[in-house]
């Protein structure tokens, strides 16, 4: 879990996707999720993720992205067998290879979503997704909690990997027993993560109070955001291409495998 969760933090670079407006990046995250909802061919959702690994190529963040979607695995296994099990548990369904791969298929668009929003997320600081955000007009009450909720979601990854560490090292075992004990186990866990989570969000609440937070509705940015032509190029593009998705899904005769 601690590995999705660095998938959302931010990881600096000069790179092309870097320099990329923060809205262009959004729109592209949601495209390519979209893309992979409209499609449960494998086929589609592969070449769904093969762009994803290109883009992460190009953000040299490649080995951050995959190490997000590898700690993703629980999560997909998960998705599998709930899938299935609910296929299997619906009147006139047996086990057969239809079932596994319908199962399978929804298990695999899980992997495409979670790599989308993790290179949005390796590529874009949370300021610029705060000035997204209020250009978009969402109120920045709404952004800043957002934007807050991404900050520290990093911050508290390792947080809980260190009290795991040290958990462990006073001989908890995490592995062993059935599902209740392990569950049981997580509650020497849990709690002091939680109250870390509650004394970083009253030091928060007092930061923000201390600086008039909310006292003038217009804000002002250090940095305003501004498309150029290759920001205009690459959403251009990547509205054709979506388009070009859509046409092949619903009006299309060809045949996807």
């Amino acid at each position: 879990m601690s590995t999705i969760l660095r998938g959302l933090q931010f990881y600096p670079g000069k790179t092309i996707i870097h320099k990329l407006d923060p809205r262009v990046k959004l729109v592209i995250s949601l495209l390519l999720m979209a893309t992979a909802a409209l499609y449960l061919e494998v086929t589609i959702i592969t070449i769904v993720i093969v762009v994803e690994a290109l883009l992460s190529i190009v953000a040299k963040v490649f080995s951050r992205w995959a190490r997000t979607v590898y700690g993703a695995a629980p999560l997909i296994i998960l998705v599998f067998i709930a899938n299935f099990l609910f296929k299997l548990s619906m009147p006139g369904q047996s086990l057969s290879f239809q079932s596994i791969y319908e199962s399978l298929q929804l298990a695999y668009r899980l992997v495409a979503f979670l790599a989308s929003f993790s290179i949005f997320f390796l590529t874009t600081t949370p300021e610029e997704l705060g000035m997204a955000l209020t250009k978009m007009k969402v109120p920045y009450m709404y952004t800043f909690a957002f934007i807050s909720a991404i900050r520290f979601t990093p911050i508290l990854a390792e947080e809980l990997q260190s009290i795991v560490d040290a958990q462990r090292s006073r001989g908890l075992e995490l592995e062993k027993g059935n599902i209740i004990t392990r569950l049981r186990r997580y509650i020497p866990i849990l709690v002091p993560l939680m109250v870390n989570v509650l004394r970083r969000s009253y030091e928060l609440a007092e930061a923000i109070e201390v600086k008039c937070f909310g006292a003038k509705k217009n804000r002002t940015y250090l940095r305003e955001l501004k498309m150029t032509t290759k920001d205009w190029i690459t959403l251009s593009a990547s509205i054709t291409l979506f388009t070009v998705a859509i046409y092949i899904r619903y009006f299309s005769r060809i045949s996807i495998p």
